[in-house]
This record gives structure tokens, sequence and C-alpha cells, in this order.
């Protein structure tokens, strides 16, 4: 392994000489949900917990996945002066913030659905629309003013775009990293997906301080049963459970995988920025799945935690990890179906809290 590539003027940045022991908060939270009391006290349980870094969403809007002006959404986007307070409450509790404006079509869509034609393709003579062009001079105001608020609030960390897989096959996204570097003297990121790297070049890249992951490696292959994935049909029983042994063991070759995503992008770290388990049973088994009805299972969601500490801690090449989730914002009703648990991604009150804070706290 060739050694990393940090960036000179960030050799001494905490972003890079200490492990992120992260967590994300405040996926899809909806305005005033930062000013509220008990999210206010959040910070100060996650310094207790050995948190040091938080991934802190701040929610812009696109009408449809197919519009082309960014704008805050007053019901879906926090405000600038929530924001700015909850990033002092991190702070004042010594937690470092990674700030993660995220995009969400209005429509329900997936960020990563994104996409528009190329210019030039019309058929109508003296008829012509540069949907690309617009859309990323209306993020690029979006990208000026969030780090704008990052440097001004003195965030350690400011990510460009996470998911936004339609879009990554585009080199404008090099003048997004340069206005977001005009006004914000930090490392600058952006969060891609497996299918990311499968399926495009990415020479973007070499702009980035770091590279960040949404990475939810399956820590065991799934039975023959969960083929068309899980259904009311599905005998439980038929699901063989899978120990902390064989999940580390599954998990082996993920270490390879990883340096060779480093090594392809210039030897730059890499951080896990989301990777997470449900507890829930078979969840090890297809990490990100968030629509399974299945019954409740801590134990599950801590061995996979620990299979993921044991598979990447001591890597050189490896930042640290921000677990998927501290907090819920959204209302899934088939988290809550078993008296024994709540079934999402959390932890507290589960197994998995003890396992967090044991690795967090070394």
């Amino acid at each position: 392994m060739n050694k990393m590539n940090v960036p000179e003027r960030f050799k001494d940045h905490p972003a890079f000489t200490e492990i992120h022991r992260g967590m994300n908060f405040g996926f899809l939270a909806k305005r005033g949900y930062y000013s509220r009391k008990d999210i206010l006290a959040h910070p100060k349980s996650m310094a207790e917990t050995g948190v040091n870094w938080v991934s802190l969403y701040a929610g812009v809007a696109q009408e449809t996945y197919h519009s082309t002006r960014i704008f805050q959404d007053f019901e879906f986007s926090p405000s600038d002066s929530e924001l700015l307070n909850l990033i002092d409450k991190f702070h004042e509790h010594g937690i470092r913030v990674y700030l993660k404006p995220c995009l969400f079509p209005l429509d329900g869509q997936w960020m990563g659905s994104v996409t528009f034609p190329n210019h030039g393709g019309n058929i109508i003579e003296g008829r012509s629309r540069n949907y690309w062009k617009e859309w990323f001079d209306s993020f690029n105001d979006c990208t000026l003013h969030y780090a704008d608020l990052a440097e001004k609030s003195g965030c350690e960390s400011l990510c460009v775009g996470a998911e936004y897989y339609g879009t990554e096959g585009r080199n404008e996204w090099r003048d997004i990293i340069a206005s977001a570097r005009s006004v914000y003297s930090g490392p600058v990121t952006y969060e891609f997906t497996p299918s990311s790297r499968k399926n495009y070049s990415l020479e973007w890249f070499e702009d980035l301080d770091f590279l960040s992951y949404s990475y939810y490696p399956p820590a065991g292959e799934s039975p023959d049963v969960l083929a068309s994935g899980w259904h009311p049909g599905i005998n439980e029983s038929d699901i063989p459970k899978i120990t902390l042994e064989q999940m580390i063991e599954h998990l082996s070759s993920r270490k390879e995988k990883i340096r060779s995503v480093s090594e392809r992008f210039g030897n730059k770290p890499i951080a896990l920025t989301e990777i997470g388990c449900r507890s829930a049973l078979g969840c090890s088994r297809a990490p990100c799945n968030f629509r399974w009805e299945t019954s409740y299972d801590g134990q599950e969601q801590a061995d996979y935690m620990e299979a993921v500490f044991k598979t990447f801690e001591g890597e050189p090449h490896w930042m640290g990890l921000y677990w998927w989730k501290w907090d819920e914002t959204q209302n899934r009703p088939h988290y809550h179906t078993d008296p024994a648990g709540d079934k999402g991604f959390t932890i507290q009150g589960k197994p998995a809290a003890e396992v967090l804070k044991r690795h967090f706290s070394k």
C-alpha cells in the first residue's frame, strides 16, 4: 500500500490526524427539528458515547428529480440559524462537524435519480435547452451558500454532494469543488457509492481532499429464500443465523476492496461516511435495506457493528466511520411492529450501543 496522499496544507488538520468516530445526524430533518430542546441535548449524549465527529445533514430541495432549480424549502430545510446553533452545540461538546448539505427531490425520488438529456439532442430546429447547465448553475449557488456557512461556523470539513449518482459522470463537479474552495478553507469531500466507482471514471475526484464512501457491505450471503427480498410469506425459521465469526470472515475481503478504491484515486484517505445495519433479523445480509418487514434482532445489529470494526480498524488508509444513524426523523411504522424493540438503524437502548461505545472510547 502506498503512502496516503494528504494535502500538505492539511497535514496537521484533525480530519487527517485523528480517527473519525462519527455518527450521521438529522437525515431528512424538517425545519425546526434542530431547535427542539430534546434534539439540542443529543450532542452531550453523543460525546458521552465517544463520538468525536458528526455528519450533519442540511436539506435542500428541488421539485422533482428532473427539475433544475435548487432551493431551501420552508418545510423540509433546516434554517441557517438553527444549523448554526446546533453546530455550536456540537463544538461545545468537542465534536467536530462534517457539514453535509443534501439534496432531495420533493417527488420522493432518491437524489441519485437526478439526470437530464444531454444538450444538443433536440430534434426541433431552433428549440434547445441546456438542462445540465441550469442544474449545475443552481447547484453552484447552493454550494457557495453552505460553504460560506461552514466557514463562518468553523465546520471541520464540507461534503459538497452525496450520492448524486445520475450527475457523477459530469466534469462540472470540478467547478463545484472550486466554488466551495473559494469561500471555505477546510477539507472538501464528496460522498459516493459502490455504483459510482463501478460505472464512472470519476477523474474529478482528484480535486477532493479525501474520499467519502457510502458503504453497506453485506456480512453474509442471502439464502435462496431471500432471493426476491423479504415478504410476508417467508418463514423466519428458514433464515439461518449468522455468527459474529462468520460475519468477520465474510467481510475480510472488503479490506482489499477499500484499499483498491483509495489507490485508484491517488491514494487518498477514505472515510466510511455511511455504514450501518438495522436491528432486525436478516438485515446484516442487506444492511442498507430499510423496507424489509422482519422481526427485531438487536444482537444481529451489534454483531454487524463489531464485525465492521474488526474488519477496518487499523487500516492505514482508513480515516474512520460515521455510523448510520444516531436519530430517526422518518415515521416508518414497520420499525415498530415487534414489541421486542425498534427495528431501525438507531442504536440507543440496543446491544449495538455498548459495542459502539467500547470501540469509540479506545
